[in-house]
C-alpha cells in the first residue's frame, strides 16, 4: 500500500516522514480519517468526505495544515501517483504534539476492489453485539481513530461467521454497524436510526436519504429495534467502500425471504453516483 504525506503544501513519499513520539493521535488516538472508494481513478464523494473531516477537526480541536481545497487535489495526486485505477484511498489527519497544534496529513493507496459481485448477490449476516454503543458520547458523531468498540465489535462477529456486528445503543435501540449505517424497508418505505440513536452519519447513508424519494422510495429517520429489523421486508447497509449492501440475515433469522430484496437492489443503482 503506498503512502504519502503532505508537508508545506506538497505531498511527498511517506518514506522521508518523520513521525514525533509526542503525537498526540499516536499516544492518544486524536486523529480523524476519511476511507474513500477510487472508482476508474476518480475518488468517489471526496468533497462530502473532506467535509465530514474538516468539520470535525474544527469541532474536536485539530489544526489541519491545508485547507479543503488543497485536501482535494493532494488526494487525487496521491491516487494518480499509485496509477490505481480501482481501490481505496484513506486519509487520516492526526492533531500533532500537545505544544505545537500541527499534525501529521497522510494518504494511502490501496489497489483492489474492495467488494466483489458475489457478495452482493449472498448479502451480510448479521450479528446482534453484546455490548452498547454510548449514543452521548461526544467521539460518535466523529470519524476518529479511537476505533477500539469497532474493532472488537467486528472481529467477534467474523469470529462467529458473521459478517458484520450491529451495535444497539443504551435504550436497547439499533445504532449502526462496525463499519456501517443501515436501513430497514417494510412496504417500500426505508426507516433509518437519527444520529442520535449513536451514530456516525456516512456519506452513502445521506446519498440514500435524499435520493431514494426521487426514485419513489419514502425514508424516515426514527428508532427502530431488532425486531423491525428481523420482520422488515428487506435491509440493506451502507459505507462508501460497501456502497449499498444487502443483509440478509440479523443472529441467524432471514431477514424478508433471506435473499437481496427489489428495494435494495434499485437502490444500489444509486452508488457510486455519477
Amino acid at each position: 500500500m503506498p503512502h504519502y504525506y503532505l508537508c508545506k503544501g506538497e505531498i511527498k513519499p511517506v518514506e522521508q516522514l518523520t513521525l514525533s513520539p509526542r503525537d498526540q493521535g499516536l499516544l492518544y488516538g486524536l486523529s480523524l480519517f476519511e476511507t474513500m472508494l477510487v472508482k476508474q481513478g476518480r475518488v468517489i464523494m471526496l468533497q462530502q468526505h473532506l467535509q465530514r473531516l474538516t468539520g470535525s477537526a474544527a469541532s474536536i480541536g485539530i489544526t489541519i495544515g491545508a485547507d479543503r481545497d488543497l485536501l482535494a487535489a493532494n488526494s487525487i495526486d496521491a491516487v494518480e501517483r499509485t496509477g490505481a485505477a480501482d481501490g481505496v484511498l484513506r486519509l487520516t489527519v492526526t492533531a500533532g504534539p500537545a505544544d505545537s497544534g500541527m499534525g501529521l496529513i497522510l494518504f494511502s493507496v490501496q489497489e483492489g476492489t474492495p467488494y466483489l459481485p458475489g457478495r452482493y448477490a449472498k448479502g451480510f449476516s448479521l450479528l446482534t453485539l453484546c455490548f452498547p454503543r454510548n449514543e452521548k458520547s461526544p467521539l460518535i458523531r466523529h470519524k476518529t481513530a479511537n476505533y477500539m468498540e469497532n474493532l472488537l465489535g467486528r472481529r467477534e462477529a467474523l469470529r462467529l461467521g458473521y459478517d458484520e456486528g450491529l451495535f444497539l445503543n443504551s435504550q436497547g435501540n439499533v445504532a449502526e454497524g462496525t463499519v456501517s449505517n443501515i436501513f430497514a424497508v417494510q412496504k417500500g418505505e426505508l426507516f433509518t436510526p437519527p444520529p442520535e440513536a449513536g451514530l456516525l452519519p456516512g456519506t452513502v447513508r445521506q446519498l440514500v436519504i435524499e435520493l431514494a424519494p426521487l426514485m419513489g422510495y419514502q425514508c424516515r429517520e426514527e428508532d427502530i429495534t431488532t425486531n423491525d429489523i428481523k420482520t422488515a421486508d428487506e435491509c440493506f447497509l451502507t459505507n462508501s467502500l460497501m456502497g449499498i449492501m444487502p443483509a440478509t440475515s440479523l443472529d441467524g433469522k432471514d431477514i424478508g425471504s433471506g435473499l437481496p430484496g427489489r428495494v435494495t437492489l434499485d437502490l444500489m443503482k444509486l452508488y457510486p453516483p455519477e
